[in-house]
C-alpha cells in the first residue's frame, strides 16, 4: 500500500497539471466534508443554520477554484506539501566508438496516452467545460427571463393587495406568467415574484403562503446565492461533492423560506395543505428556471416532514449554533487558503563525529549536577550556535574556495549516561556536509582555547572588579532596608492601612446616608402637604415625629374625615341642613388650622437641613483627615516593598557575577577533545507519505556574490563560552 501511495505521489509530482488537478480535488472534497458533516450535526437546529453552512462551503469554492486556476493573482496563505523521492533517470551514453544509438521505445499504451493528454489539456479542459456550461445557464436563463416578460402579465388586483398588506418592498414586481409550473423569485436589484396562470383560482390563503415563502426569499438575498452556486457548480463540474453541496444549499433554502414563511403565518398545518395541493398539480420533473423556484429542488415530502417536526429553533440559529458555525468558518477558510503541492524530496546526507568532554570534579551532590548540566549543555548550545557555523564556512570557503557551498543543519546532543557527544551534519552535499563538520570541529576547539586565554587576563579581572561593586550595591541595599525596618513597624503600618480603609468606607457610607436625607428634606420642603401624607402612611426609622408634625397629622386626618362626613350629607339632606352647617364649619376650622401649621413645620424642616449640613461639613474634614492619614501608610509600604525588590535584585546581581568568577576560575580544569572526525557522509531515507503543513513564503532567489552561490543565511545566535 505504501509502495503505491508513493508511486502515485511520485507520479503527481512529475505532473504539475495533473498535480494540481489532484490538489483542487483534495481541497474541494475536504471542503465539501466538513461542511457535510457540520449540517448532520445540525439536523436539529433550524435549516437558517444549515444553509448559512452550504453558503459558507460556496464561497469557500469559489475561493479555492480561483486560487488553483490563479496562482498568480494572489499567493496561498499555507501549503500542505508531499515531498517524494524521485528514481533518478538513467542516463543514456554512447558507445566509445562514437556510434550513434539506436533506441527503441516501448509503445505507450492507451490508459498512458490519456494521462499524457490530460496533464497537456486538463487545465484548458477544466475551464473550458466551466465556461461552455457557464455560458449555457447565462443564455437559457437570459432567454427564459425574454420569454417570461413577453408570456406575462401584470398581477391582479387581489395579489397586489395582499403584497401591500405583507409590506413588500415598493420596488417588488409581481406577475402571471403562462405556462409556468411554479412560483418563481428572480432579480435582484429589481426583484420580481413569477406566478403560474392558476393564480386566479387560489384563496387568499394559499396566496398569502407563496407570497411569505417568496418574500422570505428576497429578504435573505436567496437569488445572489443561487447564481453564485450555479457558478460554483459550473466551475467544479467534474466533483460530484460540488454538485452535492449544491444540491444541499437549495434544499435548506427552501426549508428555511418555508420556515420563515411559517413564523409569519402562524398556522404550520395550513402552510403544509399548502404546499401539498400546489405539489400535486406539478409534473414530476420541472424544467430549468432563471431564479429560485418555489418547487423542484427537495421533495415535498421531506419539506413537510420537517415542518410538522415541533422545533424551538424554528427561524433561529442561536448562540451554540453560530459559534459551531464560526469555527467552521475559519476551517473552511484554512481548507481554502491552503495549497496542496507535490515537490520533489531533495536527497539528503548526513555526516557524524564525536567529542569528549572533562569538567572538574570539585563539586558534590546537587552542585555538582548543576555544574555538569551547564557545562554540558554550553556545549551543545555552543556548536548548534549561529556563531559557530560562521566561522565554518568562513574556514570552508578558504580551504577549498571552489568548492559549492549548500546549506547546513547542524545537531548536536550528549550520548546517554556518557561524557561524550554526536555531532551530526545534514546537507544535499555528503561531501559538503563532511567537510563542513570538520571545519566546525576545530573552530569549535578554537574558540575554547581563545576563551581559556582570555579567562586568566583583563576579562576576569574586569568580572572581579563588577562583582566588587555589586557586592557594595547589596550590603548598602541590605543597610538601607534594615534602617528603615527599625524607624517603622511594618507590621503596625499595614494593620493601620487596613484599619484606615475600613475607617474611610463607613464615614463615606454615612456621608452618602447624609446626602440620602438633605434630598429628601429638600423634597419636602417643596411639598409639605404630599411629605407629610408621606410620613402618615409609613413609620419614620431614623427619626420620629415632631409634635408639630403630629398636630399637622392629627389635623389632616380630622379634615379628611369631615369632607367625607360631609359628602355623607349632602347626599341624604338639604345644604342648608343644621348637620351639614355644623360640618362644613368643622372641616373650614380644620383647613384653616392645616394652613396654619406648614409656616412652623417649613421652619422645622429648614432647621433640620442646616442641622444635616453641618454634620455633613464636619463628617468631610474628618474624611480628608484620615484620607491624608492612609496615604501617608500606604507611601511608607510602598517604600517598604521598593526597597525590598531593590535588596533581591542586588543579591540576585551579586550571586550571579560571583557564580560566573568562580566559572571563569575553574575554566582551565576542563576539556573537550576530538574523539572521532567527521565520518564519509550517508543518505537520510525518510517517508514522503506524510504531508507537511506550513505557512506560505516566497522563494526569493538571492543574488551570487564573488561567482558562487551562497546558501540562505539562518537568524545568528550569540555564542557561548564552551566548558
Amino acid at each position: 500500500m505504501n509502495d503505491l501511495m508513493e508511486d502515485l505521489l511520485r507520479f503527481l509530482t512529475w505532473n504539475p497539471n495533473l498535480g494540481l488537478l489532484a490538489s483542487a480535488f483534495l481541497t474541494s472534497t475536504a471542503v465539501v466534508l466538513v461542511a457535510w458533516a457540520v449540517t448532520l450535526q445540525l439536523q436539529r437546529r433550524s435549516a437558517r443554520a444549515r444553509s448559512l453552512v452550504w453558503r459558507i462551503a460556496v464561497a469557500a469554492l469559489l475561493v479555492v477554484g480561483a486560487w488553483r486556476l490563479m496562482p498568480e493573482a494572489a499567493p496561498p496563505v499555507a501549503v500542505m506539501e508531499w515531498r517524494v523521492q524521485l528514481h533518478a533517470e538513467p542516463s543514456m551514453e554512447g558507445p566509445a566508438s562514437g556510434e550513434v544509438p539506436v533506441l527503441i521505445l516501448p509503445e505507450k499504451s492507451a490508459w498512458q496516452r490519456a494521462l499524457s493528454w490530460l496533464e497537456r489539456e486538463g487545465i484548458w479542459l477544466w475551464l473550458g467545460a466551466a465556461a461552455v456550461l457557464l455560458g449555457w445557464r447565462l443564455c437559457t436563463a437570459f432567454a427564459g427571463m425574454i420569454w417570461l416578460r413577453k408570456h406575462s402579465e401584470p398581477a391582479p388586483e387581489p395579489v397586489l393587495r395582499l403584497l401591500q398588506e405583507l409590506n413588500a418592498s415598493a420596488r417588488l414586481g409581481c406577475r402571471v406568467a403562462q405556462r409556468l409550473q411554479s412560483p418563481m423569485l428572480s432579480g435582484w436589484w429589481r426583484p420580481v415574484i413569477w406566478l403560474p396562470p392558476e393564480v386566479s383560482a387560489w384563496d387568499d390563503k394559499r396566496l398569502l403562503a407563496v407570497l411569505r415563502h417568496e418574500l422570505a426569499h428576497m429578504q435573505r438575498g436567496d437569488v445572489a446565492w443561487h447564481w453564485l452556486a450555479q457558478l460554483t457548480v459550473c466551475l467544479w463540474w467534474w466533483q460530484p461533492l460540488v454538485w452535492r453541496a449544491w444540491r444541499g444549499l437549495r434544499a435548506e433554502t427552501e426549508q428555511s423560506a418555508d420556515d420563515t414563511a411559517v413564523l409569519a403565518g402562524g398556522n404550520t398545518h395550513e402552510y403544509a395543505r399548502t404546499l401539498v395541493e400546489i405539489a400535486a398539480g406539478l409534473p414530476s420533473r420541472l424544467s430549468q428556471m432563471p431564479g429560485v423556484t418555489m418547487f423542484g429542488g427537495e421533495s415535498v415530502q421531506r419539506r413537510v416532514r420537517e415542518l410538522m417536526k415541533a422545533s424551538q429553533w424554528r427561524g433561529r440559529i442561536g448562540m451554540g449554533a453560530m459559534s459551531l458555525i464560526a469555527v467552521v468558518a475559519v476551517i473552511l477558510a484554512v481548507l481554502a487558503a491552503t495549497k496542496v503541492e507535490f515537490k520533489p524530496k531533495t536527497p539528503v546526507f548526513q555526516s557524524e563525529a564525536k567529542l569528549v568532554a572533562a569538567m572538574p570534579t570539585q563539586a558534590t551532590g546537587a552542585n555538582l549536577q548543576a555544574w555538569r548540566a551547564d557545562f554540558y549543555g554550553t556545549i551543545t548550545e555552543t556548536l548548534e550556535s549561529g556563531e559557530m557555523k560562521r566561522r565554518a564556512l568562513e574556514r570552508v570557503r578558504a580551504l577549498y574556495p571552489n568548492l559549492e557551498e549548500k546549506d547546513v543543519e547542524i545537531h548536536a546532543a550528549q550520548i546517554q549516561d556518557s561524557t561524550r557527544f554526536r555531532v551530526e551534519a545534514f546537507s544535499e552535499s555528503g561531501k559538503y556536509a563532511k567537510v563542513f563538520l570538520d571545519a566546525l570541529l576545530d573552530e569549535f576547539l578554537a574558540f575554547r582555547q581563545s576563551v581559556r586565554e582570555r579567562s586568566g587576563g583583563k576579562d576576569l579581572q574586569k568580572l572581579s572588579e563588577e562583582t566588587v561593586k555589586a557586592q557594595k550595591l547589596m550590603e548598602d541595599r541590605v543597610a538601607e532596608l534594615a534602617e528603615f525596618k527599625h524607624s517603622n513597624n511594618i507590621i503596625v503600618l499595614t494593620n493601620g492601612n487596613n484599619e484606615g480603609a475600613q475607617f474611610l468606607a463607613k464615614m463615606q457610607s454615612q456621608l452618602e446616608e447624609l446626602q440620602t436625607q438633605l434630598s429628601a428634606q429638600a423634597l419636602a420642603l417643596r411639598d409639605i402637604p404630599s411629605a407629610m401624607t408621606i410620613a402618615q402612611t409609613r413609620v419614620s426609622e431614623a427619626r420620629p415625629l415632631t409634635m408639630t408634625e403630629k398636630d399637622y397629622v392629627q389635623t389632616q386626618s380630622e379634615l379628611r374625615r369631615y369632607e367625607n362626613e360631609l359628602k355623607y350629607l349632602l347626599e341624604t339632606h338639604k345644604p342648608n341642613h343644621p348637620q351639614v352647617t355644623d360640618t362644613q364649619e368643622k372641616a373650614t376650622k380644620a383647613r384653616f388650622l392645616l394652613n396654619a401649621l406648614i409656616d412652623p413645620l417649613r421652619e422645622e424642616m429648614n432647621q433640620r437641613t442646616e442641622d444635616i449640613r453641618r454634620r455633613m461639613t464636619v463628617l468631610k474634614t474628618q474624611l480628608a483627615e484620615k484620607q491624608k492619614e492612609v496615604l501617608y501608610l500606604g507611601q511608607k509600604i510602598a517604600q517598604h516593598d521598593k526597597l525590598e525588590r531593590q535588596t533581591k535584585a542586588a543579591k540576585e546581581a551579586y550571586e550571579k557575577l560571583y557564580e560566573q568568577v568562580k566559572i571563569n576560575e575553574r575554566l582551565d580544569q576542563n576539556f573537550v577533545a576530538i574523539q572521532e572526525r567527521a565520518q564519509p557522509a550517508k543518505e537520510v531515507m525518510q517517508s514522503g507519505l506524510v504531508p507537511v503543513w506550513k505557512l506560505w513564503r516566497s522563494e526569493l532567489k538571492q543574488p551570487a556574490e564573488e561567482g558562487t552561490t551562497k546558501p540562505a543565511s539562518k537568524k545568528k545566535e550569540p555564542a557561548k563560552a564552551a566548558g
